[in-house]
C-alpha cells in the first residue's frame, strides 16, 4: 500500500541504513524530521510511531528522535514487519470517526481493568510518570499530543498481553485524534478546563491501577475516555471534523 506514511517510514529507514547510523545517533525532532522529509508532523508522528514499535528508534520527550536498532532489508529478514502492510486494513475501514472511538472505549477501558491487576511495579511507575509528565507540561502543546500517547500505551503494556500492546500500537497510528490539544486548531474544543480535566482523570486512572481494582480502574478509563468523546461528537456530527487524523464516512 504506497501512502504518504508509507513512504516516509521506508525514506526513514532508507536514511538510517544509506547513512549507516548506530544505536544511539539523533536523528532529530519531530520538527527537524517533518521539514527534512517534506511532510507534516501528523505523518512524521505516524511513521515515528510505527518505526518505534519495530524497534528501529526511540522517542525521548524534550530530546528528540534516536537511532534503537539499524533498519534490515528485506532480503536480510523476510518476514520483518510492515507497518504500511499492517495498518491497510484499517485505512480501508469504510465507518466513521465516532465508531472508531467506540471501539477505542472498548479496548482501553478493558486494558486498564487488566492493567490494575497484571501490572509489575515498574509498569505502574510508568504509568504515574506518564501522568506526571502531562501535568507538567501544560504549556506545550505539542508535547501533550505526545505524553497523552505515551500515557495511554503505558497502560496498555501493563496488560502485559502481547496483542493489546500490538494492537495498541497499530490503532494509535489510525484513530487517535491528532493533533488533541491544540488550542489554536480546536479553539471551542480544547479549552484550558478541558485539559485541566484531562490531568485529573489521567491521575484517577492512575490512582486506580494502583490499587490493584479492574472495575475501579475500568470505571476511569470510562469516565475518561466518554466525556472526550462526548465533546467530538459535537463535531463529527457537523461533516467537517476539527481533528486532522480521522476517518471519514464515504
Amino acid at each position: 500500500m504506497d501512502t504518504l506514511t508509507g513512504r516516509t517510514i521506508q525514506a526513514l529507514k532508507t536514511h538510517i541504513s544509506d547513512n549507516q547510523l548506530s544505536a544511539g545517533i539523533k536523528l532529530g525532532s519531530l520538527n527537524e524530521l517533518s521539514q527534512q522529509f517534506g511532510v507534516s508532523r501528523t505523518v512524521i508522528r505516524e511513521a515515528v510511531s510505527a518505526l518505534r514499535s519495530e524497534g528501529v528508534v526511540e522517542a525521548r520527550h524534550g530530546v528528540g528522535v534516536f537511532v534503537r536498532e539499524v533498519p534490515r532489508t528485506g532480503s536480510e529478514e523476510p518476514n520483518t514487519f510492515d507497518a504500511d502492510v499492517a495498518l491497510a486494513p484499517l485505512s480501508r475501514l469504510k465507518t466513521s470517526f465516532m465508531d472508531l472511538l467506540e471501539l477505542r472505549m472498548a479496548f482501553e477501558v478493558h486494558a486498564a481493568g487488566l492493567a490494575a491487576v497484571r501490572r509489575s511495579w515498574a509498569q505502574e511507575s510508568n504509568i504515574w510518570n506518564a501522568a506526571r509528565q502531562f501535568e507538567a507540561s501544560l504549556d506545550d502543546e505539542a508535547a501533550l499530543d505526545h505524553l497523552d500517547f505515551v500515557f495511554h500505551r503505558s497502560i496498555a503494556e501493563a496488560t502485559n498481553n502481547g496483542a493489546f500492546i500490538e494492537f495498541f500500537s497499530l490503532m494509535s497510528l489510525q484513530i487517535l485524534p491528532q493533533p488533541a490539544f491544540s488550542k489554536e486548531l480546536n479553539p471551542a474544543l480544547i479549552t484550558s478546563d478541558y485539559v485541566q480535566n484531562t490531568v485529573v482523570e489521567h491521575r484517577a486512572i492512575c490512582e486506580a491501577i494502583s490499587t490493584g481494582s479492574s472495575e475501579k480502574a475500568r470505571e476511569a478509563m470510562r469516565a475518561h475516555l466518554n466525556r472526550s468523546h462526548l465533546r467530538y461528537r459535537g463535531f463529527s456530527d457537523g461533516g467537517a471534523s476539527p481533528l486532522s487524523n480521522v476517518a471519514r464516512d464515504d
